[in-house]
């Protein structure tokens, strides 16, 4: 099945495009749907991306995550459907 990612803000500079689609097995979990992104980056990427999203295995606390519009709980690894959207995006502090 597909699925479409939005990297945004530093997420989009470390994985080095602002736009991925996956295609994965049905049934698959956001967690499983993260480490295959990664996976597919280049190794230079995939090395800075996936501290700012993963860290044993599990989704930063940090990490905003949308799906099909709604935000998913900092606990939740729902299972995804064909053609859901996912937006990825760090929160950025500033002054």
């Amino acid at each position: 099945m597909k699925l479409t990612l939005e990297w945004m803000s530093q997420l989009r500079v470390a994985a080095g495009t602002a736009l991925q689609v996956l295609d994965c097995p049905d049934g698959v979990q956001l967690t499983e749907a993260l480490e295959q992104a990664i996976a597919e980056l280049p190794d230079d990427r995939s090395e800075a991306l996936r501290p700012l999203v993963l860290v044993d295995g599990r989704r930063v606390s940090a990490l905003l995550v949308a799906l099909d519009g709604v935000q998913v709980l900092t606990d939740g690894n729902p299972e995804l459907r064909p053609g859901s959207t996912l937006v990825l995006s760090s929160p950025i502090a500033g002054g």
